[in-house]
């Protein structure tokens, strides 16, 4: 068994090394935000906010630059409004630049809040930026990845643009086929 998973690890590893197209897991916390309400500058033990994130990216040639599209479903833990813990659905379509042999990257999205449960209105279109970190390992890569959110604008409930913000960090597994 120990002799099938190495062949299998030595044919996947140039794979990897070729790759174009990727499928990343994770998840994410927001650490702090603020509303721009009377109610000030949350942390994330307030009501932990969290989100199970799933990404596809394609890569261009040198997989220096890859354009994605990130689905994130979003929930709180503790003291949800109304007794409804699930926050909504986003959709992020995006970039990330990653210099080759370099573990850094850079990333930005237009997260777009399609379906919000009652009691959860918000903004429709968001700015997001980040920095992340990878740890190249033989078939995946493990990510840790800082972000920060400013509103945009849209919606029925849209503050204006960069009045609020969020800091969000996510983990988690990136592969690349």
């Amino acid at each position: 068994m120990k002799k099938i998973l190495l062949a299998l690890a030595l044919l996947a590893a140039p794979l990897a090394a070729r790759a174009d197209t990727g499928l990343r897991l994770g998840g994410e916390a927001d650490l702090a935000y603020n509303n721009n309400d009377t109610t000030g500058t949350h942390a994330i033990t307030d009501n932990w906010p969290v989100a199970l994130d799933l990404m596809l990216s394609y890569w261009t040639p040198g997989s220096v630059l890859s354009v994605d599209l990130e689905a994130s479903e979003q929930w709180v833990a503790k003291d949800a409004v109304g007794g409804r813990h699930r926050r909504g659905t986003v959709l992020r379509p995006g970039i990330r630049l990653s210099p080759p042999a370099f573990p850094l990257y850079l990333r930005g999205a237009i997260p777009i809040n399609i379906e919000q449960p009652t009691g959860y209105e918000r903004e429709t279109f968001d700015l997001r930026v980040g920095a992340g970190f990878n740890i190249p390992l033989v078939l995946f890569k493990i990510y840790l990845e800082g972000d920060l959110d400013f509103p945009l604008g849209g919606g029925s409930n849209a503050p204006s643009a960069f009045s609020a913000w969020a800091f969000r960090l996510g983990a988690g597994v990136d592969f690349h086929f």
